[in-house]
């Protein structure tokens, strides 16, 4: 209210300043007359003031005082950034700390699960002269259908029965129709000669096959198929002098022995 108070002084000395002189006529006022016509003149003029700044006031919200008005004004912020919608300098993005990147996994025998199996039933394929239809029960839920290319090496009776090697984590796919998933574990050497690689005779259906130094757990069909693991691994598993199969010379084993071959110094597949 200083404010008003001095716009209030302000005004009235300034319109005692600028108030037109009265005019002389014959008729000549007494002292009296003039001092309380020129008060009257200023109360109406103080009047209308003061009810201009009530309006003033009333409009505006109030009055800065004096010492406000000299301080430089305080930064508003704007509508946009009332509402915290972004300005237009956007905030730096912290950069995340860089991942240590993890050595691949090395892929070796462990990376196959082979099992002990028992072929259940077999038969000649009807459409692919080379192809035996197996059911193999690999300690599952239910036996496994297992398509191999032995008809050139056994016959039918030899299969039904017998303890075999079934590499269990392939993924199953139609071979001449016949959906086969897995495959048994055979050797083979130079001179045409193949082979069933067989279990330990105390080995139990469903015994995984293990190697010594290449412990860990068997991936699973889709990274076996992706990754080509079979295809790196193979070329190491041979039978060794005495016709154990090995892994870059450790033998393959499960129960209480190690599995073998009657082919020597042969790839096994």
């Amino acid at each position: 209210m200083k404010r008003s108070a001095l716009l209030l002084s302000a005004v009235v000395t300034g319109a005692c300043a600028f108030a037109p002189a009265p005019r002389r006529n014959t008729h000549v006022r007494t002292t009296s007359t003039l001092s309380v016509s020129r008060e009257e003149d200023l109360e109406l003029t103080r009047q209308a003031i003061l009810k201009h700044i009530e309006l003033t006031d009333t409009e505006s919200g109030g009055v800065v005082d004096d010492e406000e008005e000299g301080a430089p004004a305080a930064a508003t912020a704007s509508p946009v950034e009332a509402e915290g919608t972004p300005t237009d300098k956007k905030p730096k993005k912290k950069k995340k700390p860089q991942q240590q990147q993890q050595a691949p996994a090395e892929i070796d025998v462990s990376k196959l699960n082979i099992v002990v199996g028992e072929i259940k039933k077999a038969w000649e394929h009807e459409e692919a002269d080379k192809l035996f239809c197996e059911e193999i029960d690999c300690g599952e839920d239910e036996p496994r259908q297992i398509a191999s290319g032995l008809r050139a090496y056994y016959n039918v009776d030899d299969l039904v029965g017998r303890r075999v090697c079934v590499l269990a984590n392939l993924k199953a796919r139609k071979l001449v129709g016949f959906p086969s998933h897995g495959m048994v574990l055979c050797a083979s050497d130079e001179e045409g000669g193949v082979v069933f690689v067989d279990p330990p005779t105390d080995a139990k259906v469903g015994d995984r096959v293990t190697c010594e130094g290449f412990e860990g757990e068997p991936a699973t069909e889709n990274q076996v198929q992706k990754k080509k693991i079979f295809e790196k691994v193979y070329p190491d598993l041979r039978t060794d002098a005495n016709g154990v199969a090995c892994y870059k010379g450790k033998p393959l084993a499960v129960g209480g022995g190690t599995c073998v071959a009657s082919l020597v110094d042969a790839q096994v597949s």
